[in-house]
């Protein structure tokens, strides 16, 4: 396995163990991997109605 793999399956462990501490918490979390969607343009829209305005 390439280096390159390695890293993303670590980076996929360590993002599944903290959606499952989240979880844990009774935490709810939104989120949107397809951009151009309706859903992704109101999580990420900087401007008015985003959730992450910043």
């Amino acid at each position: 396995m390439s280096n390159y793999e390695e890293h993303n399956l670590a980076i996929e462990e360590f993002y599944d163990k903290a959606i499952l501490a989240a979880e844990a918490e009774d935490i709810e979390i939104l989120s949107s991997v397809v951009p151009g969607s309706r859903l992704h343009e109101i999580i990420h829209n900087p401007i008015d109605s985003g959730i992450d305005e910043g």
